[in-house]
């Protein structure tokens, strides 16, 4: 992170960085349940009663091995780390940026052991089983055994798991734009910014992603812009304490106000755009077009974004009431530790 002149009511430091965790796991969840390369596997068989009942464990597990999570959680938690040190290397101070270096040294292992698939296992199990019946996920490891499926699990998914990290490091690269370019009330400070250029596509493989992009995902990313301004509320929560101040409130208002303006589904679509053009060829894209726009499959994405956003606000609760407090913790020592007898180095 960057250091301003008027500094907003919001942290910013390298303890702040940590919020990239929540961002990214919050992200991570835009991405349609497939989770990297693998292969369908056989459904256990359903019980008699299984249209109605929550999905099995084991049919659930059966689907995280199809999705290939663990792989998914390595890519995400070595982009969450990849994050922190970039933060840090940003500090101009030195000796500063080795506090820092080493304080998060400490706190990396606690975010390797509560971010391991082992770990997190039982707590999507639990989130899943309140949003799919078994007959869903049956039908979803059938959809799975298809070609549809089998291009979704092994092209599409790597390929939105490119497009979700790099739309990460776009949103942290942008917001830090904009704390950089505002005053204490997260008014914009010097000239208006360009307005960007509208995207086109280059020629019909690019149309035919941006068609599938745009199915998948240009909804949820509006929505969730919507609700940008309660997400910065809960992340600012995770490194202060106390209500929100009018001051802040205000800030956050401005800010979020501004965010919506100009971070727009028209302005990340080409970030998304490309690597799906580099998985998949076109009649791969059309095949999935297809595929995507069935009623079926209309249905399993509405349910796939229930249980997303389950997964995404029990994700956030765990890491506002459990993870963060042991991270900063752990930091703080390191960095006390560090720190010289006779420093009085804000932090």
């Amino acid at each position: 992170m960057h250091s301003t002149a008027a500094q907003p009511p919001h942290p910013r430091n390298a303890r702040a960085a940590l919020l990239a965790t929540a961002l990214l796991l919050a992200l991570a969840t835009l991405v349609p349940p497939a989770g990297g390369p693998g292969t369908a596997h056989a459904a256990p068989k359903a019980t008699a009663a299984a249209g109605a009942a929550n999905a099995s464990e084991a049919t659930l597990h059966a689907l995280f091995d199809a999705e290939q999570m663990p792989e998914r959680m390595r890519q995400i938690m070595q982009a969450v780390d990849q994050a922190q040190l970039d933060a840090i290397a940003s500090i101009a101070d030195p000796a500063e940026q080795e506090r820092k270096r080493k304080a998060y040294a400490t706190a990396q292992p606690v975010m390797q052991q509560h971010f391991a698939w082992q770990k997190l296992r039982p707590l999507v199990t639990e989130v899943y089983q309140t949003q799919y019946t078994e007959a869903d996920a049956q039908a979803l490891l059938a959809f799975y055994g298809t070609a549809p499926g089998q291009l979704h699990l092994n092209k599409l998914q790597p390929a939105m798991i490119e497009a979700t990290l790099a739309l990460a490091k776009f949103m942290d690269e942008r917001v830090d734009a904009l704390f950089d370019s505002s005053d204490d009330q997260g008014r914009a400070k010097g000239p208006k910014p360009p307005k960007p250029t509208a995207w086109t596509a280059a020629d019909a493989h690019d149309g035919l992603a941006a068609d599938l992009v745009r199915l998948l995902m240009q909804d949820e990313f509006n929505a969730r812009m919507q609700r940008l301004e309660s997400a910065m509320r809960a992340q600012t929560g995770l490194v202060q304490s106390g209500a929100p101040s009018k001051q802040q409130k205000q800030w956050f208002a401005n800010i979020s106000q501004r965010m919506r303006a100009e971070i727009r589904f028209d302005t990340v679509l080409p970030l998304i755009v490309q690597p799906l053009r580099a998985h998949l060829a076109p009649e791969e894209l059309r095949v999935l077009l297809a595929s995507e726009r069935s009623p079926a499959r209309k249905a399993q994405r509405a349910k796939a974004l229930a249980a997303s956003d389950a997964l995404s606000a029990r994700l956030q609760q765990t890491i506002r009431t459990e993870i963060f407090p042991e991270l900063l913790a752990a930091m703080a020592r390191a960095e006390n530790a560090a720190a010289p007898a006779n420093s009085d180095t804000k932090r």
